[in-house]
């Protein structure tokens, strides 16, 4: 079966026919083998459109509950856990993390404020004492985070915490709660949201998985698994070097789903918080958290990123489209999720196959292109 043979599915208004067609012209090219994306505007589905195949021989076709690793988009769900927990009043911004987390408070991070660790400026890339290989041993990175000096003082210098932002994360969290991040997302994000995308899987999910596929080539990951000079390999030092991202243990670790769910909880935040009379967010912690944090050149890509609380704002490096106040995140090789609160839309794109790109890229950006010249 030729390329632009593979099966498109789903639905799309027909205002946003050009969507389709370059879903079209995406699959034709050769470059995907499975994907999907999704468009709600004022909280409404207007694209839900999926196509290709499930798998690498290209035999099993996706499906309308097809998931697969989403990468980094998944550090804005990460971020989003511990927003929500400062609308509750469970946590503050300015407080010191060690307030939660009192183990975190050694090693000179004792003052290191919640706002810093959220907005990437921690000045904790590298969890050095966490053996290499050791990610899936419960408490090991989190042990070796509250043990890591920061490598510069903390809010002095910009860069993207690659690995360590989703354990960061997910143990302030599980100190202030109790409750493990997963459980904290499924119950008060995924579930009333209806949304499709889960920080790690439950044994129900597994089977919905396409395969995800490596390449060769794409810039993040050879600075993870083979460059041994970047500061990507030392920060992922904890990933099992042979790990191809379809392993059960990466799937109950990482985030995964579909564009559908990930447009959904973008759709929440493209209206200020609240989906179909369920607030995700606090408003006005929402409003504080894409404001810019710094904008500048990321110590560990050496890209130039425009970061607010946990949410990339529009700059060279993710382009997403003409919405000056929009917001989201990219993942590695290609996925992305973002929302234009000016026009209450959101958008979200997630490939099985890895795309050799450092930023948004030409299939991601061919669709964004697509929807605004959709909506004028």
């Amino acid at each position: 079966m030729k390329a632009g043979d593979a099966p498109i599915d789903g639905i799309c208004d027909p205002a946003f026919e050009p969507v389709r067609q370059a879903l079209q012209a995406n699959m034709a090219s050769g470059d995907e083998v499975g994907c999907a994306v999704a468009v709600m505007v004022d909280g409404q589905p207007v694209v839900d459109l999926w196509a290709g195949w499930r798998d690498r021989a290209r035999t099993l076709p996706w499906q309308r509950h097809t998931i697969t690793d989403m990468k980094s988009v998944g550090k804005s769900v990460f971020a989003l856990c511990v927003l929500r927990l400062v609308g509750q009043g469970a946590v503050e911004l300015d407080a010191p993390v060690a307030r939660y987390w009192p183990a975190f408070g050694q090693a000179g991070k004792q003052d290191l404020s919640v706002r810093l660790l959220l907005g990437h400026l921690a000045g904790l890339p590298f969890p050095d004492r966490a053996p290499p290989g050791s990610l899936y041993q419960p408490g090991v990175v989190a042990r070796a985070l509250e043990e890591q000096a920061p490598e510069w003082p903390p809010g002095t210098q910009a860069c993207y915490h690659s690995f360590t932002y989703p354990p960061l994360c997910a143990e302030l969290v599980r100190q202030a709660t109790g409750r493990s991040i997963h459980d904290v997302q499924r119950d008060e994000i995924a579930t009333p949201l209806g949304a499709e995308y889960w920080l790690g899987l439950e044994d129900a999910q597994m089977d919905l998985c396409a395969d995800y596929i490596e390449t060769p080539g794409t810039p993040s990951l050879e600075g993870m698994k083979r460059n041994t000079e970047s500061p990507l390999h030392r920060a992922w030092r904890p990933l099992p070097r042979d790990e191809d991202y379809n392993s059960t243990a990466w799937r109950r670790y990482a985030g995964h789903g579909n564009a559908r769910g990930m447009a959904r909880i973008y759709a929440a935040l493209a209206a200020g918080g609240r989906l179909e009379g369920y607030e995700v967010v606090d408003p006005a912690v929402l409003a504080e958290a894409v404001e810019g944090s710094w904008n500048g050149m990321d110590f560990m890509t050496q890209r130039p990123f425009a970061m607010g609380l946990g949410f990339m704002r529009a700059g060279p490096a993710f382009s997403i489209g003409p919405g000056p106040r929009s917001f989201g995140h990219p993942g590695m090789g290609g996925p992305i999720a973002f929302a234009d609160p000016d026009r209450r839309l959101s958008f979200s794109y997630v490939p099985n196959r890895m795309h050799p790109i450092a930023n948004t890229g030409p299939l991601a950006g061919a669709l964004i292109d697509a929807v605004y010249r959709s909506i004028g």
